[in-house]
């Protein structure tokens, strides 16, 4: 590991080491100094053992201070006030390292951005990987790849922090017919959250529990350009003029996220 390298050649270095993960969220770390990588770490490589942690714990306190690490996820903050263990930021300051290169920001919505400020906070310098080499860790960190797109059914957390989130209903990978919908205004102390897509195209399912419930989305009314959704509620997403519809179910709310089940349907 003597050979020094450039900033873009470690970004690429610590995505060979995330697409050695077994299990998702993939994430991989190096710690490097002038260049030069001094030590590896992925998660998975060690049980229940986070990436930049797994690096770091290779090198004696000498070696991180002054590194820069790159992470291909953004390191997470302390989610309980018990948790034992410190977090992968805390253990980043803790370290001596002067610098951290970051992937992505992490999409769950306890931790996206708090990672990047904590470490900001604390004096820590941070930047990013080049807008080519974000895109395909977003594409390979995740099991669902594009948190904004989906495609056909299923089921999928997401966060709604801040402005919300936009997400592109495709009705499959091979047939390109898409509705945009967003999530957006999550207020978990009353449990609920705004769906919207364009205007007058979201119809509430009233009086259905199971998405197999709906026989014919044509029968219920009251389109609306926005639909306040509260848990085990059903909506049907079809904009003026399209050839298709999507039924959606919410299943979970929780503080920054919800758990969504989506399905597509031809209209008739």
């Amino acid at each position: 590991m003597d050979k020094a390298y450039s900033k873009n050649d470690l970004m690429k270095l610590a995505i060979e080491e995330h697409l050695k993960c077994s299990e998702y969220p993939r994430v991989g770390a190096l710690v490097t100094k002038g260049g030069k990588v001094l030590s590896t770490g992925y998660r998975g490589e060690v049980s229940g053992v986070h990436a930049e942690r797994v690096a770091l714990e290779k090198l004696c306190h000498a070696e991180r201070l002054g590194s820069t690490i790159y992470t291909t996820l953004e390191p997470c903050v302390k989610l309980h006030h018990d948790q034992s263990i410190e977090s992968c930021a805390e253990l980043i300051i803790s370290s001596g390292a002067t610098e951290v290169v970051i992937g992505v920001l992490d999409p769950n919505g306890t931790i996206y951005s708090q990672g990047f400020r904590k470490l900001l906070e604390n004096n820590i310098s941070v930047s990013f990987f080049s807008r080519k080499l974000r895109e395909a860790v977003e594409e390979e960190t995740f099991e669902f790849g594009d948190i904004h797109r989906v495609y056909s059914s299923g089921k999928r957390r997401v966060p709604v922090v801040h402005s919300g989130i936009d997400i592109y209903v495709q009705f499959s990978e091979s047939d390109i017919r898409t509705i945009p919908i967003s999530w957006k205004t999550l207020q978990y102390s009353h449990g609920c959250v705004d769906l919207s897509s364009n205007s007058g195209a979201v119809t509430v399912a009233a009086g259905t529990t199971n998405l197999s419930d709906i026989t014919d989305t044509a029968v219920f009314r009251f389109p609306s350009h926005v639909a306040r959704m509260k848990k085990g509620m059903i909506a049907i997403v079809r904009p003026s003029g399209a050839s298709f519809c999507v039924l959606i179910k919410l299943h979970e709310i929780f503080e920054n996220d919800i758990l969504f089940q989506w399905e597509v349907r031809n209209c008739t």
